[in-house]
């Protein structure tokens, strides 16, 4: 790890400040796009789509203008906004570091944060969030680790912009480096590596009380009758109009696996063709942190069975993905496109599918440890979400009479 460290240390100090580096300029377009048009979602998974593609030493404008050029007319509205974006902020040269095999975040001490923690944090999806996470908080700060309290940590987690899920999540990261600065004040100087040392002096900038204070943050959210949840669910009955809407073979099975089994949108990229046991009855799921190797095992559902079958028919794919050629823009995209011809109001995104299917196994009596082990909760707390769910909304209809 302290070679890494090392690695870290003289990348920094030779990369020159004046050029925007493209993970900074995601983590700038995420705040410009949700602030203009209180969106997210596609337009930032576009925008890094194309970054990735972008050739250093060329105009960036020109590129994403040509890139623009050669998509869809859909995807031409998305980008348009990130143009608008880049054009705004005059950006002419790029530094690509997301296809570098390095950690995307400016901060140092995030990144030796980040190095320490690769043991804990295995998939690289749960890497990003962390660097994204500690990205924000750090730009909010203007890269300054003096300015780390309690004030700017809670202005952080607790933005009215930011769903009652995201804030625990929030919570939970800063809470996380903060506890790994904190080893850092207490650690016996005389322990330490010399690389180890400079770390400790560095840290030494932000106070123990300010960690403490950090640490020990309370995200309080209602759980009343008034309570909002994080991603809204459909009924039963829009879920079938849901799956009516569908004509083609691949997109039923896609949103029967989300909408009956619970799939993640990422657990449904990663579906190979030999993970579905038909004649069992059962899908072998690749989950978020998780290695290929340990997948879980769960009981397919009667409408995934079918729409999976039928689909396999027109195809004939024999191996490898089960969806070839589909990515996560175009899934998110294509599940969105559905949410809009059900003309659903609410907080609905691919992750809902998710929730539905969980919030119906629940109303369907269906036990809460069968429910967690097919939506692979870790926690039951998480898996109760539903209950509470269900409890809130069945409140005045059951004591109408009280």
């Amino acid at each position: 790890m302290l070679d890494f460290m090392s690695k870290i240390v003289k990348v920094d100090r030779e990369i020159s400040k004046s050029i925007p580096r493209a993970s900074q300029v995601l983590i700038d377009y995420e705040y410009w796009i949700k602030r203009k048009y209180q969106v997210s979602g596609a337009y930032l998974t576009n925008a890094k789509s194309f970054l990735k593609t972008y050739e250093e030493n060329g105009n960036v404008q020109s590129q994403l203008a040509d890139y623009i050029y050669e998509r869809n007319a859909s995807l031409r509205s998305i980008l348009n906004r990130f143009l608008r974006f880049v054009e705004s902020k005059n950006f002419s040269f790029l530094i690509n570091d997301l296809n570098e095999p390095k950690l995307p975040v400016s901060n140092l001490y995030v990144k030796i944060f980040l190095a320490s923690a690769q043991d804990r944090l295995r998939s690289s999806g749960s890497m990003s969030i962390y660097a994204t996470i500690l990205n924000g908080y750090f730009l909010s700060i203007k890269d300054d680790i003096s300015r780390i309290n309690k004030r700017t940590g809670a202005k952080y987690i607790l933005s009215p912009a930011l769903s009652d899920y995201t804030k625990r999540l929030y919570k939970s990261v800063l809470k996380a480096f903060c506890e790994w600065a904190l080893s850092y004040h207490t650690a016996i100087t005389s322990d330490l590596s010399r690389e180890e040392k400079m770390i400790k002096r560095g840290l030494k900038r932000i106070s123990n009380q300010s960690l403490r204070e950090i640490i020990n943050l309370k995200v309080v959210l209602p759980r009343s009758l008034t309570t909002t949840y994080h991603k809204d669910s459909l009924t039963s009955k829009q879920r079938d109009r849901l799956l009516k809407l569908a004509k083609e073979p691949r997109d039923r099975s896609i949103l029967s696996l989300m909408a009956w089994n619970g799939l993640r949108s990422i657990e449904v990229l990663r579906l190979n063709v030999g993970d579905v046991k038909m004649s069992q009855g059962k899908i072998a799921i690749w989950g978020k942190g998780k290695s290929e190797k340990s997948k879980d095992t769960i009981k397919l559902s009667s409408v995934c069975k079918r729409e999976i079958t039928k689909y396999l028919k027109k195809v004939k794919v024999k191996r490898g993905r089960l969806f070839p050629d589909l990515d996560r823009a175009n899934l998110d995209l294509l599940i969105n496109s559905y949410f809009k011809r059900l003309r659903v109001k609410g907080k609905f995104t691919p992750h809902s599918l998710r929730h539905t299917a969980g919030q119906l196994m629940y109303e369907k009596r269906i036990p809460l440890e069968l429910v967690q082990k097919t939506l692979r909760h870790a926690d039951m707390r998480t898996t109760m979400m539903y209950a509470q769910k269900a409890i809130d909304r069945s409140y005045f209809k059951r004591l109408k009479r009280f």
